[in-house]
């Protein structure tokens, strides 16, 4: 074989045995809403998470420049947090059920839109 297949064939079995690896660590991450803040668990760990005080609304669309933890790339699960400070203000997240995720926020006093 010659250098340019090895180096194709190397390419494709990294991107057979990644691509299954990157959908499991990405499944695996969860959304909450506590009394003070709306956390991103990864593996039962906190990776992120937003103060209740800081978010001014939430809704289910998303704008263009946005700071991303979503486990699927299915659009109806979108859920947008507009937050009040920060760099990237608008936090997309997506829960397994955007409404039940959505009514949890506004019995925590978050406005809908």
């Amino acid at each position: 074989m010659t250098h340019t297949t090895n180096l194709f064939v190397i390419t494709a079995v990294m991107i057979l045995f990644s691509a299954p690896a990157l959908w499991a660590l990405c499944s695996n991450m969860k959304y909450t809403v506590d009394p003070c803040f709306v956390r991103v668990l990864f593996f039962g760990c906190t990776l992120r998470k937003v103060a209740l005080s800081d978010i001014e609304y939430a809704d289910k669309t998303w704008k263009w420049w946005n700071e991303h933890y979503n486990n699927t790339l299915n659009p109806k699960r979108i859920i947008r947090l507009r937050r009040r400070t920060g760099w990237f203000r608008n936090f997309i997240i997506t829960p397994p059920d955007p409404d039940l995720f959505l009514s949890e926020l506004a019995a925590q006093g978050i406005s809908l839109r």
